[in-house]
């Protein structure tokens, strides 16, 4: 499975990542202040030095989204919230905060600083322009850039529309007075919806008064922030139905045991077909070795099938995610969506216990969901 992200390095502890689509915003920025915005207003600027001081502003930019999402992660983990990483993408960038808040003032606490400290390096680019717009030199050209930037990145975020930062803001303010979590997201999530339909009709009209890459930009974050909306309440109500269970409530506990030295032939013949299983574990009473799966026969071609064993195509326990009877189920299923399988095994004292697959969780979740549970 191709990685749709590169890793930067770390920063507080912290992965820091970039998204393949960073790399486009980043092209894109980089070529609109070479190509326009820095020789439109310095024209004595040679091409060189136009083209490097758009590279330098393009990074700085992104080193101010970058420090926005590390003050949300530095903030909750001071409060006892796990950070797995943070992501740069083609909207800016996202800290994957493990758990939601504890409180409504974490999560005000936690939201709000984003803004506030986008607000403040506004305030400092501002003053280096302000110093240096005598010389109309290259430090004040990026000065005025990122302090009016940043101003719009912070006051972008403190719309009160879920999940931008003043969405959630105003998500702890709801749910601090009405102490339910759920309904203080569901409202929040209205709110977020109601601003994205805004920023869809804006680009609609600036579209028809000709202005076709502002319009559908405008148009497309307000579609983002439509789906993110409404993804996020989905995904707390999601997790409510989850909370308090655990992969060994519902884990297939019929592991069909495969012989080491069978051959594909006959494994398709006798166990795969028959069956209806996609996942199926390799060994002996004494060793499971690893995980037959449709993809591992898939990847041999069917002349070979008679000579090739399922030892030969497995893949080995020790390169594969897995889980314990104990692991919560949310857990379980965000581990399964972020490496994108469909089944985990599950393991106790190095012992195959079941098989958690995603039809299992689906199952579960959809019965849970008809009966209002």
């Amino acid at each position: 499975m191709l990685k749709s992200h590169i890793r930067l390095g770390k920063l507080f502890g912290i992965p820091v990542n970039i998204d393949v689509s960073w790399l486009l915003i980043f092209i894109w920025v980089t070529w609109s202040l070479a190509g326009s915005y820095f020789p439109q207003r310095h024209l004595s600027w040679s091409t060189a030095l136009t083209w490097g001081v758009a590279v330098v502003t393009s990074l700085l930019f992104f080193a101010s989204v970058l420090l926005h999402e590390l003050g949300h992660a530095l903030v909750a983990r001071s409060q006892g919230t796990p950070v797995s990483e943070i992501t740069l993408f083609i909207f800016g960038g996202v800290a994957q905060i493990a758990d939601e808040p504890e409180s409504p003032g974490k999560e005000f606490r936690m939201a709000l600083v984003g803004p506030l400290i986008s607000l403040v390096l506004s305030a400092f680019f501002g003053l280096l322009y302000l110093a240096t717009r005598r010389a109309d030199g290259p430090v004040s050209a990026v000065g005025s850039f990122l302090a009016g930037v940043n101003l719009s990145l912070g006051l972008f975020n403190l719309i009160p529309g879920f999940p931008l930062d003043g969405g959630r803001v105003l998500r702890a303010v709801l749910w601090a007075a009405r102490r339910d979590l759920t309904q203080a997201t569901r409202w929040a999530s209205w709110v977020g919806q109601a601003v994205a339909y805004l920023f869809i009709l804006s680009g609609i009209v600036s579209i028809f008064r000709g202005d076709w890459l502002g319009g559908v930009w405008i148009a497309f974050i307000g579609f983002f922030l439509d789906n993110a909306a409404r993804s996020a309440y989905h995904q707390l109500t999601l997790r409510r139905l989850l909370d308090g269970h655990v992969v060994g409530e519902i884990m297939s506990q019929e592991c069909v045991l495969l012989p080491p030295q069978l051959t594909l032939d006959v494994f398709v013949e006798q166990y795969l077909l028959p069956r209806g299983q996609r996942c199926f574990s390799v060994g002996n009473r004494e060793r499971v070795l690893g995980l037959l799966t449709v993809h591992n026969v898939s990847m041999v071609p069917r002349e070979r099938w008679t000579a090739t064993h399922v030892a030969d195509v497995l893949t080995p326990l020790d390169r594969l995610r897995v889980v314990a009877p104990s692991t919560s189920l949310w857990d379980a299923l965000q581990q399964m969506t972020k490496d994108g399988v469909n089944q985990l095994p599950v393991l106790k004292d190095g012992e195959l216990q079941g098989m958690l697959t995603r039809e299992g969780l689906l199952t579960f979740i959809h019965n849970r969901s008809q009966l209002g549970i």
